[in-house]
């Protein structure tokens, strides 16, 4: 504190802002996915028997 490479109160904001959207983003990219690929797997067209 005081020190003269102490981030200005907007710098603080925007780290912060930037953390909260990766954290946000990041385990979307991981979830989207891995969501998708369950949906598919259960209605993927080989599955389904001709009766």
């Amino acid at each position: 504190m005081g020190g003269a490479d102490d981030p200005t109160v907007g710098e603080a904001l925007y780290g912060m802002l930037l953390i909260g959207v990766a954290g946000v983003v990041i385990p979307a990219l991981v979830v989207l996915p891995l969501i998708g690929l369950g949906i598919w797997l259960a209605h993927r067209p080989w599955a389904r028997k001709s009766r």
